[in-house]
């Protein structure tokens, strides 16, 4: 069927599961753009691995990251370190997945399937390794860091943020076709005028801003990341994006600063605004608030990262000239009060204004021509 290219695929099926909000805002993203850029094509989201597993996987990595992050980040670290075990649980999981994919996708028959969750894509695997799995199928890694659960030679792309991911990616997996692409983000994260969204935003013009997250359940000690980054001076704003925590919320709430000081959010639909209204987006979760913030041209600080893929993805990140990593928070501190001088920040912003220009459409075209 002829898409606005004249190429696209007939049957389109887009896959995660609601571990955090990243897999499932990636998937909507990528499902988006396809409706846009191929509107004679059925394109199906499906964000689940099963009910039952999605509370699982869901409860369990909530659980975990909010009582023992550290334990979080040395499994993640082992089997990063320990090929040999990562592919053993790489299996063990792929085939129970597998048996929950296997009726959708005998259903829908699709000519492509994209995955942003790992998981999920270990079910592809498993169910291509037994001549179940038909059309093309994508991977998509929606972190800078790559974990051995994120590749499978057995799906015929892996897309990757940078190239320090591909070549982690290529490590895990030599027979992978692992390519770089642009962030799967939603098209609304785009560079903008500053000075526009941050009045539509109703933030102050002489402030300067920082947006604090800690992905969508409020994760890496934000409080006291939070406290870091209002010792900079008091011209700072911290602009806190709470997510689902409303524990987190009433706590920054009850300091009863003033709002140019301290704006604690609750889950908000207009995260795109406020990045862009932001001089500087600060995360200790990483993930794809990185990829939303550098998709539109704003700089990236890594504070306390989260151990296992938060620290992982924010040291790729600043070694691409992506970002700033701070694991302390006095470094917090002095990393903002150094940015806020003029010009400190003109070379972040310029190496993310390059990352901006990497468009997902064109990924896309070139996937549909590849389709043929």
């Amino acid at each position: 069927m002829p898409g606005v290219d004249g190429q696209a695929p007939s049957r389109v099926l887009v896959l995660s599961a609601p571990v955090g909000e990243g897999h499932v805002a990636a998937a909507r993203a990528l499902a988006a753009r396809m409706r846009t850029l191929w509107p004679a094509a059925s394109v199906r989201e499906v964000e689940s691995v099963g009910r039952g597993r999605d509370r699982l996987l869901g409860t369990s990595y909530a659980v975990t990251m909010r009582l023992a992050p550290a334990l979080y980040g040395l499994g993640y670290d082992a089997l990063v370190r320990r090929p040999g075990p990562a592919r053993f649980f790489k299996r063990l999981s792929g085939a129970r997945v597998a048996a929950t994919l296997a009726p959708l996708l005998a259903a829908e028959r699709p000519d492509l399937v994209v995955s942003t969750h790992p998981m999920v894509s270990g079910g592809l695997a498993r169910l291509r390794r037994r001549g179940a799995l038909p059309g093309r199928a994508v991977a998509v890694v929606t972190d800078a860091a790559v974990h051995p659960f994120w590749v499978w030679p057995e799906l015929d792309e892996t897309w990757t943020l940078l190239p320090g991911s591909r070549d982690q990616a290529v490590a895990i997996a030599p027979a992978a076709d692992v390519r770089v692409a642009a962030p799967a983000v939603a098209p609304a994260f785009h560079p903008r005028d500053r000075s526009a969204a941050r009045a539509a935003a109703g933030l102050p013009a002489d402030r300067f801003v920082v947006l604090v997250t800690g992905g969508s359940l409020g994760f890496g000690g934000l409080e006291r990341v939070v406290d870091a980054v209002l010792r900079a001076g008091e011209r700072v704003q911290a602009v806190v994006l709470c997510g689902r925590n409303e524990r987190l919320r009433s706590r920054l709430r009850a300091r009863g600063l003033p709002v140019d000081r301290l704006l604690a959010r609750g889950w908000t639909d207009r995260v795109p605004e406020l990045v862009a209204a932001a001089d500087l987006v600060l995360t200790t979760a990483g993930g794809m608030i990185a990829s939303e913030a550098l998709a539109s041209g704003r700089p990236v600080l890594f504070a306390t990262p989260v151990p296992g893929h938060g620290r992982a993805g924010a040291a790729l990140t600043a070694a691409a000239g992506l970002a700033v990593v701070c694991p302390t928070p006095a470094e917090v501190t002095a990393a903002v009060r150094r940015l806020q001088e003029p010009g400190a920040s003109a070379g972040l912003v310029e190496r993310a204004g390059a990352f901006a220009d990497r468009v997902l459409d064109a990924e896309l075209r070139e996937l549909a021509a590849r389709l043929t």
